[in-house]
C-alpha cells in the first residue's frame, strides 16, 4: 500500500512540472498588459504594407512597425487615429472631391482624428501630427522600421485597449521625383503650407487583439512565440514518461 502511494506521488510531481511549463492560454489573466496587432494595407493605390504590434501596459505604450513599399528616402508621418468607425477607407470610395486621392481628412470618418503621433523623439500628442522632422524615414528600398515606448493619457490608453485605434501611415510621392512637393497633389487639407503628398495616407490598419500563437511579423518569423515554455514542456514530458514507467513497476511489485 505504501509503495502504491509513493508511486502516485512520484507521478503527481512531474505532472506539476508540465502545468508549470505549459504556455499560458489566451483567455488566462494577463494583468494590465494588452497586446494588439494589425496587418497594414495600402491606401491611394500606393502599394505600401506591413505589420504593426502595440503593447499596452497601463498608460505605457510600445509600438513596433515593419513596413515596405513606402516612398524611399522620405519621412512618413504615422499616427494612431481614434474616434471613427475603427476601419480603413475602402479603395477610392472616400475620394469625395474626385482629385484621385483619399486625403487624411476624407478618410477620417473611417479611422477618426489623430490621437497619437508616432514620432521618433519628442512629444507624441496629436499636436505633433505634422512634425515631419521627427517622423520615421523609409530607406532607399522603401522599407520602414519603427519602435518606441511612451506614455499616453488614460482615456487614450483605454480606447487603444478597447480596440478603437487605427494606424495610418502618410506620405506618397505622386510625382515620382523623390520629394514631397506641391506639383504632385497640391496642398494638404490639414495645412496649406504643407504639400498634400506629405499628408495623404499611404497605408492603414485597424488594431485588434493579437492571436494566441503570435503574429506573422512579415520578416520570416512570429512575434510572441513561447519557445522557452515549449522547451520546458518537452523536458517535463520526458520526466513524466520516466515516472510512469517507475510507477508501473512499483505497482506491479506491490500487487505481487
Amino acid at each position: 500500500m505504501h509503495k502504491a502511494t509513493a508511486a502516485t506521488t512520484a507521478l503527481a510531481l512531474p505532472m506539476g512540472l508540465v502545468l508549470a511549463a505549459a504556455p499560458a492560454r489566451a483567455d488566462a489573466p494577463a494583468g494590465d498588459t494588452t497586446a494588439l496587432h494589425t496587418q497594414i494595407q495600402p491606401l491611394n493605390e500606393h502599394g505600401a504594407g506591413g505589420t504593426s504590434t502595440v503593447e499596452l501596459r497601463g498608460t505605457r505604450v510600445t509600438v513596433q512597425v515593419h513596413a515596405t513599399g513606402l516612398a524611399p528616402g522620405l519621412p512618413h508621418a504615422q499616427h494612431l487615429h481614434i474616434g471613427g468607425r475603427n476601419t480603413c477607407p475602402s479603395g477610392m470610395d472616400s475620394d469625395e472631391n474626385g482629385d484621385g486621392f483619399v486625403s487624411t481628412v476624407e478618410g477620417m470618418p473611417s479611422y477618426g482624428p489623430e490621437a497619437v503621433s508616432l514620432t521618433t523623439e519628442g512629444g507624441t500628442g496629436a499636436e505633433h501630427k505634422l512634425a515631419l522632422e521627427h517622423m520615421a524615414v523609409a530607406d532607399e528600398d522603401g522599407k520602414l522600421e519603427y519602435h518606441r515606448t511612451f506614455e499616453v493619457d488614460e482615456d487614450v490608453a483605454e480606447r487603444i485597449g478597447d480596440g478603437e485605434a487605427v494606424l495610418v501611415q502618410r506620405g506618397i510621392d505622386a510625382g515620382g521625383d523623390g520629394s514631397y512637393d506641391f506639383n504632385g497633389a497640391g496642398r494638404s487639407d490639414l495645412d496649406e503650407s504643407v504639400p498634400a503628398e506629405a499628408t495623404h495616407p499611404a497605408a492603414c490598419g485597424s488594431l485588434t487583439a493579437a492571436p494566441e500563437s503570435g503574429m506573422d511579423t512579415g520578416l520570416g518569423g512570429t512575434a510572441g512565440a513561447p519557445t522557452a515554455a515549449m522547451i520546458g514542456l518537452g523536458a517535463a514530458l520526458v520526466t513524466v514518461a520516466g515516472a510512469v514507467a517507475v510507477a508501473g513497476r512499483q505497482l506491479l511489485r506491490a500487487r505481487t
